[in-house]
């Protein structure tokens, strides 16, 4: 899960949204400077900034940083005002005690842990002055490190090179913060959890010094020797390692930092895990505590090395629903071994409390299971003694009991429902709502075949019945979701929204007003004038889905010719950003958006083709493949050469030119060449560290586009490969309802796909099972967003995605994401059309289903 996901849910029970609309306490300690008169003072929730009267930042250059301890804080914070107002420095420090906790608690991101005040100097000998004073000052101050900058001579005084200003880029398919390379061009500012300023950033001599001590620091003699990195956290590292000639693991703490809402850091949790770990030292099945110590302040526990996976990965792998077609012998193979699995979960938990300690953080990350079904139970760290009747601090989504169950009950609650996520692993879904509890254990029981040996499916007061997803239940409910009186955002959706235009289609407005539309449903004035309002108030930003070029070819679908118009103007006089890959954001996306109103503005075709030729020319006309794993998000329809094909395609309709259809059969064949086979015979793509089936940087995409092209192209080499793009797309368990990497997006790519009667059912299956995320609410249902924390109704990961997905499969309707749709092409012979012109391979169409007025 990506740590993002956390942070933005807890701003809200119900939907994600930004950290900075949390709710203020009215007893939380809200740190203020004292400024002179004239200097300009603001506060985003986060930072509050204050600059002196007159004063022009530079775009970039060093930074100070102040880190502390939060009962410094204040103290601190006055020491720096103090000399940043004498010597007419810019500054901001964060603005709560609230905001300090998180940014040092121990799922922060480690990259940025620890900086409470940001000074920002203009010249080598400002930066020198501030580092030595600053640092005689605060020398008996204690601070988390910095691990992304420069730690001065003394005090928690940091330095760093870096932005000044907000400027960004695309860089691997992501918005991200920028600084000015000295050609004249951005990069990406690199916020890495080690010092690492760019190659060509003028150090300066009074930190080149220091640069080459930190470099020369050695382990001390009998540190472990370190063979592999698990896992870092802002508490610290785990680390694989080698201690007299054997395999050990090793658990780092860092000072000052890491803490949980008990006031503990890493290192008092540190000692904590030592002592239980001592305490369960007979116990069978716990980790094997090697020996302790302590060096530069870091507490390390060397740790025996369990055999085994995490828990959650041995599901992934055993699982028989993640395949196409699972055979009554899975099940039975698969319930039988996870029964055994049960049981020994159960037995060391219980053998945890015997010995007087609860452990206080269960989840499927702190089991190890090997390959004849032993546990290692790990991670005691909140262990706490029984007598205690702790209750749980930290936890994984989906595993955090309820406040009123404390010690054992808690480590119980959290064993329930790792059991169910041994068949299940939707575990999160079931804090969104009572009911959703029943309705995930009724159907573990009836498809696994369980009974009442199987404790963990307890009896539910809530409703048994899953609530219908239908076009209807979707639409009522997406507009009563609505926010128009907030400016920042119309509809609740990803945490990616706050990065991208207010209006963008992938997250913003526009993707649910064209769901809406898409299902014939009411498009309410406000909601759309809304909207409008956003594309002409918002910085000019070329991109299909984060751009303007999409809202022009969304408003030209929704009627507003005019605006579409004029956003269009503005579009084609805004720099295409050929950083970014694909269709997302990319020149090949802001250039099918432009075909979509080239009925009205002929002259895009050119244009369009000729962004289309420079892609081919930097990409070598696609000859050039590989069969290495891609970077994550990096290929498929939205960011990857996939979805250049569909330009190509689309082109070819417009034009009737031949070589583009040849240059769209080299661009999907280097997603393939990135495509293994699993053990169904289905194609995935592969990111090295995961195989991903799904639409929008999965095989299915680049299914979608082999599909295309083999109704252009009927006889090319690809279409035998559409068989087994088709298996990816079909499984019967998946993750996530969304629409680029979820369960709606794997439906359309069926649908655009399917080449006989037997891919029908697997539509249907799909529809199905929606149920199981569905939500109740108060005027329909709603969907969950990524993973699973909160709700969503945004296009690419939401209830909007579900709405376009229900709407596109009606009998009259062939599409998959916005824009990327082709209109239907004359069919080769032997292949029928429907009525509505879209094709049918000899199926018939998708049932229809009443429509929402």
């Amino acid at each position: 899960m990506d740590a993002i996901y956390p942070v933005f849910a807890r701003a809200n029970p119900v939907f994600y949204d930004h950290p900075r609309r949390t709710r203020r306490t009215s007893t939380e300690r809200t740190f203020t400077a004292e400024t002179q008169p004239g200097w300009i003072s603001s506060d985003d929730g986060i930072w509050t900034y204050h600059q002196p009267p007159e004063l022009v930042l530079p775009e970039q250059g060093w930074k100070v940083h102040l880190s502390c301890v939060a009962e410094r804080a204040e103290e601190l914070l006055h020491i720096a005002n103090a000399y940043c107002t004498e010597h007419a420095l810019a500054f901001k420090h964060l603005s709560t005690r609230g905001v300090l906790d998180s940014t040092n608690a121990k799922d922060a991101s480690r990259e940025g842990s620890g900086k409470f005040v940001t000074i920002y100097t203009v010249s080598d000998e400002v930066l020198h002055l501030a580092l030595s004073v600053l640092g005689h000052l605060t020398a008996d101050i204690p601070g988390p490190h910095i691990l992304s900058d420069l730690k001065w001579r003394e005090g928690p005084v940091y330095a760093r090179y870096g932005g000044f200003r907000q400027m960004f880029v695309d860089a691997a398919g992501a918005r991200v913060p920028a600084i000015r390379h000295p050609d004249g061009h951005l990069v990406p500012d690199i916020r890495a959890p080690v010092f690492a300023p760019p190659a060509w950033a003028p150090i300066p001599d009074f930190l080149a010094d220091l640069v080459q001590t930190y470099a020369d620091v050695r382990p001390p003699d009998g540190f472990p020797e370190i063979t592999g990195v698990l896992h870092h956290s802002n508490a610290g590292g785990i680390y694989t390692a080698r201690e007299d000639g054997r395999d050990v693991i090793l658990k780092e703490a860092r000072p000052h930092t890491g803490f949980t809402s008990d006031g503990r850091d890493a290192i008092e949790r540190s000692r904590d895990e030592g002592t239980a770990l001592t305490t369960l030292a007979s116990v069978p099945d716990v980790a094997r505590l090697l020996r302790r110590f302590e060096v530069h302040g870091h507490h390390y526990l060397v740790l025996g090395k369990a055999p085994g996976v995490p828990l959650h990965q041995a599901v992934v792998a055993r699982h028989p629903l993640v395949s196409a077609d699972a055979m009554p012998g899975d099940i039975d193979d698969y319930r039988a071994w996870a029964r055994r699995l049960a049981r020994r979960l159960r037995r060391v938990v219980a053998a945890v409390h015997a010995h007087g300690l609860t452990h206080g953080d269960l989840h499927p990350g702190n089991f190890l299971v090997d390959d004849d079904g032993e546990v290692t139970l790990m991670d005691f760290e909140m262990a706490r003694p029984v007598a205690g009747d702790a209750r749980t601090v930290i936890g994984a989504p989906g595993f955090v009991p309820p406040p009123q169950l404390t010690g054992i009950n808690a480590d119980l609650f959290a064993l329930h429902r790792i059991e169910m996520f041994l068949y299940a692993p939707l575990t999160p879904l079931l804090d969104l709502h009572e009911s959703t509890q029943q309705q995930l254990g009724t159907w573990i029981s009836e498809r696994f075949h369980l009974g009442e040996g199987d404790t963990f499916l307890r009896p539910s007061s809530a409703p048994s019945t899953a609530p219908e997803v239908s076009v209807a239940e979707l639409s009522a409910q997406l507009l009563a979701d609505a926010t128009p009186e907030r400016e920042d955002r119309l509809w609740p959706g990803d945490p990616a929204q706050f990065e991208e235009p207010r209006y963008a289609l992938a997250h913003g407005a526009l993707g649910p007003l064209l769901a809406l539309h898409t299902a014939d449903g009411p498009l309410p004035d406000e909601l759309l004038d809304w909207a409008v309002r956003a594309c002409h108030a918002e910085p000019p930003r070329s991109g299909l889905m984060d751009g303007l070029d999409g809202a022009a070819a969304t408003l030209e679908t929704l009627g507003r010719t005019e605006v579409a118009d004029a956003l269009l103007e503005r579009a084609l006089a805004t720099p295409l950003r050929w950083d970014a890959p694909g269709l997302y954001s990319g020149p090949a996306g802001a250039a099918l958006a432009w075909l979509r109103l080239h009925d009205r503005h002929p002259e895009v075709l050119t244009r369009a083709r000729a962004v289309f030729d420079e892609l081919a020319e930097r990409a070598g006309a696609w000859e050039s493949r590989s069969s290495d794993p891609v970077g994550t998000g990096l290929a498929g329809l939205l960011r990857g050469p996939s979805g250049e094909a569909i330009l190509a395609m689309r082109l070819y309709d417009l034009s009737g030119d031949s070589s583009l259809l040849t240059l769209a059969a080299n661009a999907i064949r280097t997603d393939l060449a990135r495509c293994v086979e699993g053990p169904d015979g289905a194609l995935l793509l592969n990111e090295g560290w995961r195989l991903m089936p799904y639409l929008g940087g999965g095989s299915s995409g680049v299914a979608v586009a082999a599909a295309e092209l083999d109704r252009r192209s009927p006889h090319s080499d690809i279409s035998a490969l559409l068989e087994p793009l088709r298996r990816a797309a079909a499984p019967e368990f998946v993750l996530e309802p969304g629409l680029v990497q979820g369960r709606a997006g794997l439906m359309l790519a069926l649908a655009a796909v399917r080449g006989d009667a037997s891919t029908v059912p697997f539509i249907d299956r799909h529809r199905r099972m929606m149920r199981l995320y569905a939500v109740p609410r108060p005027h329909g249902v709603g969907i969950p967003g990524r993973s699973l924390l909160r709700l969503s109704c945004d296009l690419l990961t939401g209830s909007a995605g579900v709405l376009w997905a229900w709407a596109s499969l009606r009998a009259d309707a062939r599409r998959t994401l916005p824009f990327i749709d082709l209109p239907p092409v004359e069919a080769p012979l032997g292949r029928a059309l429907t009525p509505g012109g879209g094709e049918t391979h000899g199926l018939p169409a998708f049932p229809p289903e009443p429509r929402a007025h």
